[in-house]
């Protein structure tokens, strides 16, 4: 049974457990949306560098309906792409 796909994501359960851990912590305020400020904090938090036009880009990408704010359907999906391999 290891390695078999269990979820609509294609990814093996720690791989589901890492994720949905990480946009908990991202999604600080609970309300099931990533924004920019979000994204910001969790980035200094890490010490990762970036810049605004970073966070900007990578939320567009991530924001499959445009509706302006990445949805937890939208993070996962777009987490599990680059699991899998299919974003580089």
């Amino acid at each position: 049974m290891a390695g078999k796909e269990t979820n609509m994501y294609g990814l093996r359960p720690d791989q589901l457990y890492e994720l949905q851990t990480a946009f908990h912590q991202i999604d600080t305020d609970h309300n099931g949306y990533i924004s920019g400020d979000e994204m910001r904090t969790c980035l200094y938090r890490n010490n990762i560098g970036y810049s605004d036009a970073d966070v900007q880009r990578v939320l567009a990408q991530m924001d499959f309906n445009r509706d302006g704010r990445v949805s937890y359907d939208e993070y996962m999906g777009f987490m599990a792409k680059i699991y899998r391999g299919e974003i580089r």
